[in-house]
């Protein structure tokens, strides 16, 4: 589990409105959460060896050193039974919204409902000389160790990166507030139960929570083995609304 603490800019508040004479709502944008894994330095090419993922023992472990540097796991794919590289990324960033710029009124009143604006994300780098899957994004409390833990939930999923990236794949967002530096900035498709399990963890601000990362990137026989760096920043905009 990797945490990049990059803060690129404090969070920002695009205002307020009046939902009812006594509700106020107000729109709010996390300070910009950052990602990043490196897959190694060290090249070359998945040596091509049939195995039997039946087999006692791992046939492919053998070949782990071939490739000291990497962080590739090598074992046998129970689909082409040959032996396959793999990468498990997972990324988690932990969330405080106690320490951010939070309006005024929701921390005196307190929130009665949150909703899910957006989330938006952009490609600060990709050197990945290999295509990288779609990454699933879950939310999770501060305790859990993985996406699997029971309080995680899949809030939503970045389209997949072609090899060495120069930008995001899903929808543009064409909010120009977003402090990118002037690289494309895209939305991630959420799903509803995710959404409503973040709004339940922003709601209750004042505990902590994390946001977590995961893909698995498979490098088969005859495939060259996964190096470079990837760095990307997530971004969510929740709506407070505020009873007073």
């Amino acid at each position: 589990m990797k945490l990049h603490p990059w803060v690129l800019a404090p969070a920002l508040v695009a205002g307020c409105g009046l939902v009812n004479s006594n509700t106020l709502s107000y729109d709010y944008s996390f300070d910009p959460q950052g990602f990043m894994e490196s897959f190694g330095a060290s090249g070359g090419t998945v040596p091509m060896v049939a195995c039997d993922p039946t087999a006692p023992s791992d046939q492919c472990s053998q070949l782990q050193a071939m490739f000291p540097n990497s962080p590739a796991t090598m074992s046998c794919d129970a689909t082409s039974r040959m032996c396959a590289a793999s990468v498990e990324v997972r990324l988690a960033y932990p969330v405080d919204l106690s320490m951010q710029n939070l309006p005024a009124p929701v921390i005196q009143y307190g929130a009665s409902k949150v909703s899910i604006d957006k989330i938006a994300y952009w490609i600060m780098n990709d050197q990945v000389d290999v295509a990288i899957p779609p990454i699933d994004l879950y939310v999770a409390s501060a305790a859990a160790k993985d996406e699997n833990d029971p309080s995680a939930k899949l809030v939503g999923t970045l389209a997949m990166l072609p090899a060495m990236a120069t930008q995001c794949m899903d929808a543009a967002d064409h909010d120009t507030s977003e402090p990118s530096n002037g690289l494309p900035v895209c939305d991630i498709s959420l799903s509803d139960s995710g959404q409503s399990a973040l709004a339940g963890f922003v709601k209750d601000y004042m505990t902590p929570f994390q946001l977590i990362a995961h893909t698995k990137v498979i490098a088969h026989g005859g495939d060259p083995l996964p190096t470079g760096d990837l760095s990307f920043f997530v971004r969510p905009t929740v709506q407070f609304s505020v009873l007073k």
